[in-house]
């Protein structure tokens, strides 16, 4: 399987996986179905997946907050 970013760049999958989401508090909870795209180097989250997922995704003052 084959990722398309934004700078046309093709970024094949290593793995599909589950990975535990560190936060400042509280409980860490894994995020499942994480692509590990091989050569990227950069963490990308979607923040459409996050919140189809149950999730809700704040922004403030350069700083984001996920809550569940």
């Amino acid at each position: 399987m084959y990722i398309q970013v934004g700078d046309d760049g093709r970024y094949s999958t290593k793995w599909i996986g589950s990975i535990p989401f560190k936060r400042e508090m509280g409980s860490h909870p894994h995020l499942k179905d994480v692509m590990y795209l091989h050569r990227l180097k950069k963490n990308l989250i979607s923040i459409f997946v996050l919140e189809d997922r149950g999730y809700e995704v704040v922004f403030s003052k350069h700083k984001a907050f996920v809550r569940m």
